[in-house]
């Protein structure tokens, strides 16, 4: 027999019934708080010379604004045989990038510059800033550091006012075939990166050689973005160079004429930024 609840029993159970009904839609319908996502801060870009200002005085270039100065210089090998640096001096040249050594297209020998040792001092004791720069063929990374200690035996305990420069660059032979010239990008970069390795680990600075083609079709210029750019463009007609990467030397004429030379000189604009320039 069934017996009837009384009244209020009833309703209290009718109203638990809706508590519960309540709280199980709430607990299907209720939302996972939505992950909030932040999006990436991008860090203010550093200022870059605006290459539309640079002034040209007797074929040499010049910059200035509120970010950088400039300075001019040239860069020597043997190829310039006999050079007179007090002349070089006067001319107005500020700073030189001079070949200390080089390996061979063809031989894969290694070989010190004829004229180092005499430009290193002719540029010195003319108060002349010395850079050195070593023309490599390295066709592996082994050989690249073996560039880099020739390079720092050669140059013993002689002081350098700018950063080391590793000069891959193309070479042409009329009966033979250069041995860097089926090298592949990745294999150029790495190369130059056990160069710069190498020459960091015994307190050098270093710097990339390079001219758009090679950026473009011989480097992985990413991986090489720690790097500061010594960049090649003799395009007379648009006076800036074309690369999209901060540059802090572009070699803009490879036929100057300097007084104290006899043969066309390599011409450079350094820019330099205002706040790490000593007062």
């Amino acid at each position: 027999m069934n017996k009837k609840l009384p009244v209020p029993l009833l309703i209290m159970g009718g109203m638990l019934s809706l508590l519960l009904i309540g709280m199980t839609i709430g607990i299907v319908t209720r939302k996972a708080p939505e992950e909030i996502i932040e999006e990436p801060v991008e860090e203010p870009k550093e200022p870059e010379p605006d290459f539309s200002k640079i002034e040209v005085i007797s074929g040499k270039y010049f910059y200035e604004d509120e970010n950088f100065s400039s300075r001019f210089g040239i860069d020597v090998s043997t190829f310039q045989e006999d050079i007179d640096w007090k002349k070089v001096k006067d001319e107005g040249v500020e700073f030189a990038y001079i070949r200390i050594g080089r390996r061979g297209g063809t031989t894969g020998l290694l070989y010190p510059d004829d004229k180092f040792e005499k430009n290193y001092d002719g540029a010195v004791n003319n108060g002349i800033e010395v850079g050195i720069y070593f023309f490599s063929q390295a066709i592996n990374e082994m050989e690249a550091i073996e560039e880099a200690d020739f390079m720092l035996k050669l140059l013993g305990n002689r002081k350098l006012d700018l950063p080391i420069v590793y000069d891959l660059e193309e070479v042409l032979f009329d009966d033979e075939k250069a041995r860097t010239e089926d090298l592949d990008k990745k294999t150029n970069t790495d190369n130059a990166l056990a160069f710069l390795k190498r020459i960091k680990e015994k307190g050098y600075d270093g710097v990339v050689y390079t001219n758009l083609y090679w950026a473009e079709n011989r480097y992985e210029m990413d991986r090489l973005s720690d790097y500061p750019i010594w960049f090649a463009q003799y395009d007379r007609e648009k006076q800036h160079p074309e690369l999209e990467l901060p540059i802090f030397i572009w070699q803009y004429s490879n036929s100057g004429t300097i007084s104290g030379i006899k043969e066309p000189t390599d011409l450079n604009i350094m820019f330099i930024r205002k706040e790490n320039k000593d007062e």
